[in-house]
């Protein structure tokens, strides 16, 4: 989620909490005030009527039952019982059917009171509000209009506002999206007035700056590295032919030479290995061509089952489809070649290897005894302490490959299987 989106939607949270309460006091608020303003002329006119029956010598039957401008009352008397029971006065809404068959709204009002015979009389008063409720419902309307208006304005003014002050920011953010190590650093173009942003351009320039000089002369010293051990190590491995063919060798001599002689050819492959890896992450491979995977499993596997004869291991190729790329043949049969022979070399002896695809994936499948570290085996220099020869780059050679052409790479263990699994996604400049 986008960083103006996450402020806005808690903005807008709130400012809808805020408007709405604000409504609702409003509207209760006014409502009450409305009814308040009845009840006082109820009260008014009830206390008027009262006092002219309790002055009155001899009540007449207006002033028991009479509609007096907007106001209609009555006067009965009640039982002792119901006068202490319901003794004070109390309001009340009431709606009854009129002759258009439409609801009207009254308030009524009714009151206990004892004249000087102490006989109780109960009092009761009805006047239309009619014209209060018509001015609730349209005042309802305007209050919900107006929280609309100023929830969606207020909101606007603040996207607006929160935007251009973000601006920066996201000129920040796709500067960076644009920098790439492995080309010349483009200059950060980013004015602004805002204290906190300067200071982040001035972090962030000068940290990509940083890593730019850092991978340049990372780069330059393992291709010098690799280029320099490349003569001392094939000088050594001459030299130690030599002295493997002198006849006065003995043999605690010859088995010291012969473990100088291993470890050479390892860190010579290790060198080679070092070079290639910084080779495909420095982006030297760059032509594509249409790659046909198939003949890579073939040719490979062929080779590999003479070399690793002594194994026995049983080779079966899946797949009835055609497997075809667009990446750089070079990479690929590294790709190919390098998870072949590492299926090869950990597959025990007599076991099973095989090699399944579909239109645009492919797995190598090796029998083996237990699952490997999934989370570190593509990292650099990891290995199988049961394999010393090997150089520890085989498969992050293989995952450099994948990420240049943006091909998943996993492994899993099932089924007593060893899996690296290859998805071949098209490339975006292909």
């Amino acid at each position: 989620m986008k960083l103006i989106r996450l402020i806005m939607n808690r903005m807008t949270l709130v400012l809808a909490l805020i408007l709405f309460l604000w409504s609702l006091a409003f509207y209760v608020n006014m409502s009450n005030r409305l009814y308040h303003i009845v009840d006082a002329g109820l009260q008014a006119f009830a206390n008027n009527k009262i006092s002219e029956y309790l002055i009155s010598p001899e009540p007449s039957l207006s002033l028991l039952q009479d509609t007096t401008g907007v106001y209609t009352y009555t006067i009965v008397a009640v039982p002792d019982a119901y006068a202490l029971a319901n003794y004070g006065t109390s309001f009340r809404n009431q709606s009854e059917k009129s002759i258009n068959r439409e609801r009207a709204h009254q308030r009524n009002i009714r009151t206990i009171f004892q004249d000087r015979n102490e006989q109780y009389y109960q009092f009761s008063a009805w006047v239309s509000t009619a014209d209060q409720e018509q001015f609730r419902h349209e005042a309802l309307y305007w209050v919900v209009f107006l929280y609309l208006f100023l929830l969606s304005s207020i909101i606007a003014i603040n996207y607006h506002i929160v935007e251009k002050n973000m601006r920066p920011l996201y000129h920040l953010l796709q500067w960076i999206d644009r920098f790439d190590v492995q080309k010349k650093p483009e200059a950060l173009d980013n004015p602004t007035r805002i204290t906190e942003f300067q200071k982040l351009n001035q972090a962030v320039s000068l940290q990509f700056q940083r890593s730019a000089q850092l991978y340049v002369q990372q780069k330059e010293f393992v291709d010098n590295a690799a280029h320099e051990m490349q003569t001392p190590v094939a000088v050594c491995l001459n030299l130690a032919e030599q002295f493997l063919q002198r006849p006065d060798l003995t043999e605690g001599q010859m088995q010291e030479i012969l473990k100088l002689q291993s470890t050479l050819r390892r860190l010579s492959r290790l060198q080679k290995d070092m070079l290639q890896l910084s080779r495909i992450e420095n982006g030297a491979y760059t032509g594509l061509e249409e790659v046909d995977f198939v003949e890579l499993f073939k040719e490979t596997t062929h080779d590999l089952n003479e070399i690793f004869a002594y194994k026995d291991i049983r080779c079966r190729l899946e797949g009835e489809c055609e497997l075809i790329a667009s990446a750089h043949p070079a990479l690929c049969q590294l790709l190919v070649a390098n998870l072949c022979r590492n299926a090869y070399v950990h597959t025990p002896q007599a076991g099973t290897l095989r090699i399944v695809w579909g239109n645009k994936d492919f797995s190598i499948c090796n029998t083996g005894p237990k699952a490997l570290d999934s989370s570190h085996i593509f990292q650099r220099f990891y290995k199988d302490s049961s394999n010393p020869s090997s150089t520890g780059l085989g498969l992050s050679l293989c995952q450099a490959i994948c990420q240049q052409y943006h091909w998943p790479i996993t492994y899993s263990y099932k089924n007593g299987e060893h899996i690296f699994h290859v998805a071949l996604c098209p490339h975006p400049n292909s």
